[in-house]
């Protein structure tokens, strides 16, 4: 590939100076300038300034029959037209010829740009926390609203304007009068006019009543599109997975399948490869940037292979090889037809298979095409990335990261090993070196990596917390010159300089949100690091999680709880009465007052009012005021009683579940006395005046806490944090003792009859804020044990078949490390621990009812499945005890346990694959992503940058170290200008010359399609269409004698086709090819390309000359058409260029007063014509 070189002269490098002393904070200057808005061009006829009453004045009556009527119901022409000098103008529609929108409605919005705004979407409460993961900076969501009403209607029809005391026009809204202040008692005068309230047009206000809408009533996941550039992207393909959304100068890319979770199908692959490769080979292209368009309803970037459809796919090869065994050893094995069936099954299970490989292929071609693309390529990492979408983000030349990164390494888990393009990173010695064990622990868990983990491990150096940064990135190379491709890297480097280096305090949260701690690098070291072997890490952990919580080498480190599904208890107690589980009500909401206190009728609001003599003052006093005293009085008697009932001590039967894989449940007696509680801790000696009052405050909690800490034998000041575990499965923090007493009032207590419990029973959940050595060695042998085993130890080999003897040379280069990871997958898939166990696994409850559903009603279609529906018995095991691990539910595994795989079985992964046993190739992903089989006579794109050591210096001698380069840039020659303005988004067929075929080429055409009918529908030349072909003619076709069909009817009459070619069209084509053209004339005249209206009809455009410079020479046949004056003109002009011509090389000048002559036949005309 020819390549652009610079120079690597250490000038050009980024001084190591420290850091900017610049703030991120936007200047004026730096802010971006706020474009005019864009509004459609919308255009009002007027003639005469004719007031709009008069024109239409039937929308404009006071008439009371012509207050309503169909004119304004309807979009009749008739009733949108008015007449002005015999001739209907349409009012409606006028303009639009000329690309002018109608007139809108006022309430129309006509507006549409980058920085418009739309209407807030209503949700019913604060949904923010939704969006923080994100963008954390953001408080409130511009875009949502709790009090706008998006089902409201606004009407114009007269009907519903206020005819008392305006005459108004429909947009000019109506006179409240209820909103004039007064000083009345009685209020306003008018307290409503004629306009009916909405209930009057019987609107539906309320929200969306069935689904879930993202950030309505249901998490908005990934990030927000604030800017449009999802919304006003365009499709690049049929299915809408991919849109693009392209600047001048720049491209985005959208991955837009975010209801599948973004995963790579073999079509949705193959597209990107596409759609990236045209993008970043594009003559323009200074930046790509590729991203996920998430729309609520998915945080992942990418989600990898499609697991799901390979797994459909090899799971139906199975069935179809199993049948086809069965057939074979029945009875009837020897008859044609079975031999025919079985034929059919292994040729469609082949199929199968060859699609499900496809999509492997197609995915590390992806990979390759980010890695090798020609000009600068960014991915944005806006969410979690999965397998292969893990090595798609940080192929590219720029890995943007962003607070949502996240790097999931995963395989064994579900019975394969880690197929992502990542294993080069990982086997790396930089990787070995930071954090050694890393590359095991990652790949043999499948925890997650953060951007903070990429960013310390060099992966990428770019992170930027800015949110829409495709429409930034845009808007960059949009309001920025165009510049040579010299300086294309100053300029993107400029823009990475602005918006993605690290600076100070601003990005510190990427640094803060990691996976790998100083104190967890450590315990991957201790455990994974130098291990040959999964029984050794599994035997390094055993010992790890038998250490005691009070051991010294048991150091622990701050944990990352699992968020809460409710944020207060106050959530939890309203969610229990909506859900009528609550307990006990409010004394206020359970009885009603002794005596009801209510008005009727509305005149009473007059009458109930008195007036009393109270010695010489009359005093206006209500006549129910005994019943409201009495009330109130009830109230205080209530509220008394509640509040010592609150105060009261409470026994309890406490369950507590600590979160985490051990299961460990405890439970026990407890007495919960806030009152008794707090005093015993104010009378605590040594507390301080103002840690007094917070003691008091969680005086309960913390007895609690200290309760549950000895009942599960950790020590008393462990870091736990307690929260209420609601029977809707949610879960809420118990910060104080006043929640506590609000849980234990709410809570209805669901017991299991056979404990037979003294109190009523409360669950509460600890969460640990702390995790200690033993814990997490705990946790991590508890999901190595979760995972295939077999699957286990082929990844340990492949990782250290990547790696080599671990130097930076021994290191497999990333097509080698794809070829790897190829060969591994393609052998674990055909393994039943994938296609029957591990494609299921990670199934949610939910899917697992669809499943369970559909068995039951499919029961009767068992023996011809449409889509193979798993079994949940058959997947899962119930009960297992292993290890000393306890799993209610663990895939059945085959083998089930480390100790059963040996090393024969896992031998062949490493040999190469034989496409007799293993049915594939090995992969190459150099020759599968090269473009000769997409795009034929496509040459390499020649940007790009190469440096170039030593470039423009000298030796000692004053000698240049390498020579200078010499540009390749080649001007064509052999295209005219007409051929070079047109436009390439109209590149319609439109010429005769170019395109080599005449509307007389139909006649050809149909002739063909006869003989083509008649081959079909007619072969046997009786004159009669045949629909129906004999089961023996479809049938009778084998593979041979369609091959020898296609060698006899096409192939050979290709090869004679191609000998009837002549020899100079033949080297002509080869010379096309090799662009060895030679420059001739056209054989076209410049009077023949100027008027080839069909040719250039993009060109020529009415009322312009397409013959400016009057260029009149270089025709053929003088024009019989002209004029007079042309021809006077010409002759002038002629006999004036030829003396000049004479006196140029004679040195000498002519008589000023000579006349020039004319021809006879000018002069004549000239004559006659005066």
């Amino acid at each position: 590939m020819l390549r652009r070189r610079v120079s690597a002269t250490p000038s050009l490098a980024v001084s190591p100076a420290g850091p900017s002393s610049l703030s991120l904070t936007p200047s004026p200057a730096d802010s971006q300038q706020r474009r005019s808005l864009k509004t459609l061009d919308v255009r009002e006829y007027r003639p005469l300034g004719t007031p709009i009453e008069f024109r239409f004045y039937q929308r404009y009556a006071n008439h009371p029959n012509r207050q309503s009527g169909v004119q304004f119901l309807t979009h009749y022409n008739t009733h949108q037209r008015f007449r002005v000098n015999k001739d209907f103008i349409d009012y409606m529609h006028w303009g639009k010829e000329q690309g002018q929108a109608r007139l809108p409605h006022r309430h129309q919005r006509v507006a549409f740009d980058f920085d418009d705004s739309l209407q807030p979407t209503r949700a019913e409460g604060a949904v923010g926390a939704w969006f923080a993961g994100q963008d954390p900076t953001m408080r409130s969501h511009p875009d949502i609203s709790a009090s706008f009403d998006p089902n409201k209607k606004l009407f114009s029809h007269p009907e519903h304007w206020n005819k008392m005391f305006s005459k108004r026009r429909p947009g000019e809204g109506d006179i409240k009068l209820n909103v004039i202040p007064s000083n009345s008692l009685l209020g306003p005068m008018v307290t409503q006019t004629d306009t009916q309230d909405m209930a009057y047009f019987k609107t539906e206000t309320c929200g969306p009543t069935h689904g879930r809408v993202p950030g309505i009533n249901a998490p908005f996941k990934g990030e927000m599109d604030r800017k449009m550039m999802q919304a006003m992207s365009r499709p690049l393909n049929r299915s809408c997975t991919l849109t693009g959304n392209n600047g001048r100068f720049s491209n985005t890319i959208f991955i837009n399948d975010p209801k599948r979770h973004q995963t790579l199908s073999a079509t949705l692959a193959k597209e990107l490869n596409r759609e990236v490769d045209r993008a970043t080979n594009g003559l323009y292209s200074k930046l790509t940037v590729l991203t996920s368009a998430q729309s609520g309803l998915t945080d992942f970037f990418c989600g990898g292979t499609d697991l799901q459809c390979i797994g459909f796919d090899l799971t139906m090869a199975q069935l179809l090889r199993k049948e086809a065994d069965a057939l074979t050893k029945s009875a009837a094995s020897g008859s044609k037809k079975v031999e025919a069936k079985v034929h059919e099954l292994l040729r469609d299970a082949e199929r199968y298979e060859e699609r499900a490989d496809s999509v492997l292929r197609e995915n590390a071609a992806v990979i390759w095409r980010a890695y090798t693309s020609p000009r600068a390529l960014m991915t944005l990492v806006n969410g979690k990335c999965r397998g292969t979408g893990c090595g798609l983000a940080l192929a590219a030349k720029y890995a943007g990261l962003q607070d949502a990164s996240e790097f999931i390494v995963d395989g064994p888990n579900v019975g394969l090993t880690p197929y992502s393009g990542m294993t080069r990173l990982l086997a790396r010695p930089e990787t070995s070196l930071k954090y050694p064990g890393l590359a095991e622990f990652v790949m043999l868990t499948g925890a997650s990596l953060f951007a903070g983990d990429a960013l310390r491990l060099g992966w990428s150096d770019l992170f930027t917390s800015l949110p829409d940064m495709p429409y930034h990135i845009k808007d960059w190379f949009d309001s920025t010159e165009h510049m040579h491709n010299d300086a294309v890297a100053w300029q993107l480097g400029h823009l990475l300089e602005k918006c993605f280096q690290m600076k100070d305090r601003w990005h510190t949260s990427a640094m803060e949100r990691c996976a790998m701690t100083p104190i967890r690098a450590r315990w991957v070291e201790d455990a994974f690091a130098d291990q040959s072997s999964i029984e050794e890490i599994l035997k390094t952990l055993s010992a790890m999680e038998k250490l005691p919580l009070t051991d010294r080498h048991n150091t622990y480190d701050p944990s990352y709880a699992t968020p809460y599904t409710l944020a207060s208890v106050a959530e939890g107690v309203e969610k229990l009465g909506a859900s009528r589980l609550r307990y006990t009500l409010s004394p206020w909401d359970a009885t009603p007052p002794e005596e009801a206190v209510e008005v009727r009728q509305a005149a009473e609001i007059f009458t109930s009012y008195v007036l009393e003599r109270r010695g010489k003052v009359n005093i206006v006093a209500h006549r129910d005021r005994h019943k409201v005293q009495a009330w109130q009085k009830q109230r205080e008697r209530e509220y008394v009683a509640y509040s010592n009932m609150k105060n009261a001590p409470h026994r309890r039967h406490v369950y507590v579940r600590l979160e985490g894989c051990e299961g460990t449940l405890v439970d026990f007696d407890f007495t919960i006395d806030p009152a008794g509680d707090a005093a015993a801790a104010a009378a605590e000696k040594g507390a301080g005046v103002d840690d007094r009052n917070e003691l008091v405050h969680t005086a309960s909690v913390e007895r609690l806490k200290r309760a549950v800490l000895q009942a599960m034998g950790m020590p008393a000041d462990r870091d736990v944090d307690l929260c209420w575990y609601l029977p809707t499965l949610d879960t809420c923090p118990i910060r104080n003792d006043e929640e506590l007493v609000d849980v234990l009032h709410s809570d209805p207590g669901f017991e299991d009859p056979s404990a037979q419990l003294r109190y009523p029973p409360i669950y509460f959940l600890v969460k640990r804020n702390t995790l200690h050595l033993s814990e997490w060695a705990y946790a991590v042998k508890h999901q190595l044990l979760l995972q295939s085993p077999y699957a286990l130890k082929a990844t340990l080999q492949l990782l250290q078949e990547v790696r080599g003897d671990g130097s930076a040379k021994a290191v497999r280069s990333l097509a080698d490390t794809l070829a790897t990871e190829y060969r591994y997958a393609a052998r674990l898939l055909k393994r039943p621990d994938f296609y029957q166990v591990g494609q299921h696994v990670d199934k949610s409850p939910e899917e697992w009812d669809v499943v369970k559903e559909e068995r039951m009603r499919y029961v009767h279609k068992a023996h011809l499945p449409t889509r193979p529906l798993p079994d949940y018995e058959v997947v899962f095991e119930r009960n297992v005890q292993l290890d000393g691990h306890t799993f209610q539910l663990r895939p059945r595994w085959s083998p089930r346990t480390v100790q059963e795989v040996t090393a024969e079985s896992l031998a062949p992964l490493a040999t190469p694959l034989d496409f007799e046993k293993d049915g594939a190739v090995e992969f190459n992903v150099v020759v599968h992503a090269s473009k000769a089989d997409r795009l034929a006579g496509m040459i390499e794109d020649a940007g790009g940058f190469e440096v170039v050591a030593h470039l423009g210096e000298v030796d000692k001698e004053g000698n240049a170290k390498v020579p200078p380069l010499h540009g390749d840039a080649h001007v064509p020659t052999n295209v005219n200008f007409y051929e070079m303005a047109r436009h390439p988004w109209e590149d319609t067929p439109s010429s005769t010359r170019r395109d080599g075929f005449t509307a007389g080429s139909k006649e050809y055409f149909e002739q063909q399609y006869k003989k083509a009918e008649k081959a079909v529908y007619d072969e046997a030349g009786r004159g009669q269409r045949n629909y129906w072909p004999s089961k023996a003619a479809v049938d009778g076709v084998t593979g041979e004698e369609s091959n020898a069909l296609l060698e006899e009817r096409f192939f050979a009459k290709l090869r004679d086709a191609e000998r009837g070619v002549e020899s100079w069209a033949r080297q002509l084509r080869k010379k096309a090819v090799e662009g060895k053209l030679d420059n001739k004339p056209e054989i076209a005249t410049q009077q023949e390309k100027i008027y080839d209206d069909d040719y250039y009809r993009w060109f020529i455009q009415p009322g312009h000359n397409p013959n400016p410079s009057g260029l009149l020479r270089g025709r053929k046949v003088a024009d019989s058409g002209s004029s007079s004056v042309d021809k006077d003109l010409e002759v002038f002009l002629n006999q004036l260029l030829s003396g000049a011509a004479e006196r140029g090389a004679d040195g000498t000048t002519g008589d000023e007063g000579e006349a020039l002559s004319l021809p006879e036949e000018d002069t004549d005309e000239a004559a006659d014509s005066t």
